[in-house]
């Protein structure tokens, strides 16, 4: 056992090695676009103290209200929470306009997942995740049962900076997790048990119950899998680690990869990626250093730059200019106020400028704000569906890699928790795929809407000439079609 704990620290070792070489630039993606949430990498030295003073420093936040916009929009438009935002259905099959005995129970399968989903914690979490895939451009999302509250699913938005992945896959899906975290000592003995702990850390909790003590959580596919229930042969492999004494405090498993691991980009050569504000970040420094100059040189233009002359009487060195002070002098000659040259339009062009990319380069200048113009219902949501199409790219990845994991892993312990009840035998061996009829999966198939439509109307100008062409169109499949396609 002490053999297995040193390999996967030798193993964490060389994940963090890999990792560093872009740690840098998602700190200062994190500091400029979410710096409520700044990760504490570890091959940084950054504390806690520094990150706050760093915080302190920012003076324009254009940056992080866009990409909260961004974010808004993304949750709103994938996973809604007052709609289903998917399907369940056997492969190869499209068209549910009359269902059978097993395409009603995946229906109500997917209600069951839907209802419970939205019931737990996961638009909460799911937010924090998409804030860092957003922003750094990956994030990790723990699916579970919560075994303490005795069913439903929990999820956990783990921090990145806890973080590092890897794959054993040929398509390069994440299938490997090493999870670095600190546990209280009284919390590891209440957590695994006194027979599981190191004889040093019942020794600690005698003297020092809250030392933190740092553990290694490894979830990666298990190479020997048995063909049981048991939690050492499933098909995913979880350890449980005491980093400081190379000790594994517990080994279990899962029968499906717990945790979704988007990413937005992938970086070439790497498993991890970068986000949407990689695009604003030189811009977002800009902003930030010409704010800074701006509020200095407003400082200056309205307390003044002046100069003043030791005469003997005026000490220039301990004069403090300010209202109702008065400064003695020999003359009025003795102390005069300079002009700072301060032209504040070419700053202001400059920053209502720089400020105009953030927003557009982070997708959140589409919608004017609220009171600023007048538009009508159709102008709104013809650019919320122009956003939308816009964010299609990006949603295919988060489609795959995200919503994908994140319903399987949800049916599977549905399903074998006994929620679902028996599937249909016309079902049983038979491959589940997910639909997704989110907002914005159907802005991403609208064109084939909007053409269809386009098609129906124009038949009704030839219709005033010959009726029969009507013939060619069967109505009731285009306002199943056209229904569906708008939701």
């Amino acid at each position: 056992m002490e053999k297995d704990a040193r390999k996967f620290c030798a193993r964490l070792g060389q994940l963090k090695l890999a990792r560093s070489i872009h740690e840098s630039h998602w700190a200062d993606c994190y500091k400029y676009g979410a710096p409520e949430r700044q990760q504490n990498f570890s091959s940084s030295s950054d504390t806690k103290s520094q990150r706050e003073t760093e915080r302190a420093d920012l003076y324009d936040s254009t940056a992080a209200d866009a990409l909260q916009v961004l974010v808004s929009m993304i949750m709103n438009g994938v996973t809604p929470a007052n709609a289903i935002w998917f399907k369940a259905q056997p492969d190869g099959v499209d068209d549910l306009s009359v269902l059978t005995e097993g395409e009603r129970w995946l229906e109500d399968a997917a209600q069951f997942m839907w209802r419970n989903i939205h019931a737990a914690n996961f638009d909460s979490e799911s937010f924090e995740t998409v804030t860092d895939i957003v922003a750094a451009g990956w994030g990790v999302l723990y699916t579970d049962i919560d075994r303490e509250a005795g069913g439903g699913y929990v999820f956990e938005s783990w921090h990145i900076g806890n973080c590092f992945i890897g794959s054993t896959r040929a398509d390069g899906r994440i299938d490997t997790i090493y999870r670095e975290h600190e546990m209280t000592v009284e919390t590891m003995i209440n957590t695994y048990g006194e027979d599981n702990c190191h004889h040093s850390v019942l020794e600690k909790a005698k003297t020092a119950p809250d030392d933190k003590m740092k553990l290694l959580h490894v979830i990666q596919p298990r190479k020997q899998v048995g063909s049981g229930q048991i939690n050492k042969a499933m098909p995913v492999a979880s350890y449980h680690i005491d980093i400081d004494n190379n000790h594994i405090l517990k080994e279990s498993g899962y029968h499906e990869f717990p945790c979704s691991v988007p990413r937005l980009r992938r970086l070439p050569n790497s498993v991890y990626g970068n986000g949407q504000m990689t695009i604003a970040l030189p811009d977002a420094k800009t902003a930030n250093e010409l704010m800074k100059n701006t509020v200095r040189s407003a400082d200056l233009q309205l307390g003044g730059m002046w100069i003043a002359e030791d005469d003997g009487v005026l000490n220039p060195h301990t004069v403090r200019i300010g209202p109702r002070k008065v400064i003695i002098a020999n003359s009025v000659d003795s102390m005069k106020r300079l002009d700072d040259g301060t032209n504040f339009q070419i700053a202001d062009y400059l920053l209502t400028n720089i400020q105009g990319g953030i927003r557009r380069k982070l997708m959140a200048d589409q919608l004017p704000n609220i009171g600023t113009t007048q538009m009508t219902a159709t102008e709104i949501h013809t650019r919320v569906e122009l956003i939308r199409q816009m964010l299609g790219p990006m949603y295919g990845r988060l489609q795959t890699e995200y919503l994908q994991s994140i319903l399987d892993r949800c049916f599977g312990l549905a399903m074998r928790s006994g929620a679902l009840g028996q599937p249909p035998e016309e079902l049983w061996g038979s491959n589940l795929s997910f639909k997704f009829v989110s907002p914005m999966a159907r802005s991403q198939r609208m064109e084939e809407v909007t053409a269809t439509e386009q098609y129906v109307m124009s038949l009704s100008n030839f219709a005033q000439v010959d009726q029969t062409i009507l013939d060619n169109v069967d109505f009731d499949a285009v306002a199943v079609f056209v229904g569906n396609g708008r939701g």
